[in-house]
């Protein structure tokens, strides 16, 4: 019987830093009462401006139900607000953020600055430039399978 070496393959050396990533941006966002998927969107929207729901979640990468969610969580929350698009469409949803939306984002964007700039302190400019390049190279691509 042959024991084989299992190291860790770059796909789960890539789950095990996402998770790390995620995990650090949660905590960073919990005292604003934001949660890493709710600071994506509110991101976004920061910089769109209102837009239709699909068109933020096709963004996102996700599902219609996911973004209906999570849309209604913030404006919950009173950070977004949803309103009938036009066009004569009535099923179109078009979000956007409310004045303290707009205001909470450069605090959260702080926060998950300095999130960002302790998780990976350890790396050089240089590491962490290749590291940028490489994942926005795998980002690009289409999905295997």
């Amino acid at each position: 019987m042959t024991t084989i070496a299992l190291e860790p393959n770059l796909a789960t050396l890539i789950r095990t830093a996402a998770a790390a990533t995620h995990q650090a941006l949660s905590r960073a966002l919990m005292p604003h009462g934001v949660t890493a998927a709710e600071w994506a969107l509110l991101r976004d929207l920061h910089a769109a401006g209102a837009v239709p729901q699909g068109q933020i979640a096709a963004r996102l990468g996700m599902t219609a139900g996911a973004i209906s969610k999570l849309v209604d969580r913030l404006v919950a929350k009173r950070l977004l607000v949803r309103g009938r698009g036009g066009g004569g469409d009535r099923r179109v949803q078009i979000i956007g953020l409310t004045g303290t939306g707009a205001l909470l984002v450069p605090e959260l964007a702080r926060a998950a600055g300095a999130s960002e700039a302790a998780l990976f302190d350890g790396l050089s400019t240089r590491e962490r430039a290749a590291l940028g390049a490489a994942l926005t190279k795998l980002a690009a691509r289409p999905p295997a399978g």
